[in-house]
């Protein structure tokens, strides 16, 4: 995972035991740990948890989108007809920095789905969770991503994801999404989006509650600002 501790600075890998979060003491960011062979992931996990360089209660970190893309992201969206496009890498945000509301917008409708990481070599880095926030406009608002990356040996190319949100206890969405594949990573390090219909248009305060299945549970809150 990637994370901002409480005490500030920039952003880290660690790794979640027991509801804390293990700093690595590497310093190293999430994606260039990821980019190297399966053997020094495994070996970046145990020093964050032997040798971790900071403990923190999970929900005082604030969790960060897990790669930042260098060029615009692919988008698609399923349905009849399914549609494509791209979305400004600088929308993209981890899941604790809420969905901001742009100017004169009112409300915001979430497209839930799964994105797929490509690491700078060219190495599937893995999947995880993505919603793409839209004004009433058609404006694109943010790209919430993460927080779980479910690294390739866990989750193969080609298979789908089960994913649904509530509003209230609401149910808003259920879809079942299918991986990107890494050929649509344009840019590198990039990743590419697919993604379900949208929702009902959501207001200001109202929190969406998302079920990705393996790729996480996580809560996102409208009009929230970084």
């Amino acid at each position: 995972m990637s994370y901002l501790p409480p005490t500030g600075g920039s952003e880290r890998a660690g790794a979640i035991d027991d509801g804390c979060v293990f700093g690595h003491p590497g310093g190293r960011e999430l994606a260039g740990l990821l980019d190297a062979d399966t053997g020094a992931v495994q070996a970046a996990h145990h020093e964050a948890l032997e040798h971790p360089s900071e403990i923190i209660v999970e929900f005082e970190t604030r969790l960060c989108a897990p790669l930042r893309p260098v060029g615009p992201v692919p988008i698609a969206v399923s349905g009849t007809p399914r549609t494509e496009g791209a979305v400004d890498a600088a929308l993209v945000r981890g899941t604790d920095d809420g969905a901001p509301m742009p100017d004169g917008a009112h409300t915001l409708t979430a497209m839930l789905g799964a994105a797929v990481l490509v690491g700078e070599s060219g190495r599937l880095l893995g999947f995880t969770a993505a919603c793409l926030w839209s004004a009433e406009d058609g404006r694109a608002a943010a790209l919430s991503t993460g927080p779980v990356l479910v690294t390739p040996e866990e989750l193969a190319e080609g298979g789908s994801v089960e994913i649904g949100a509530e509003v209230d206890g609401e149910p808003v969405v259920r879809a079942r999404v299918a991986l990107p594949e890494a050929g649509s990573v344009a840019h590198r390090p990039g990743l590419a989006v697919g993604l379900a219909p949208a929702t009902r248009p959501l207001e200001e305060g109202e929190e969406l509650n998302v079920d990705a299945g393996e790729l996480g549970i996580f809560e996102i809150r409208v009009g929230a600002q970084a």
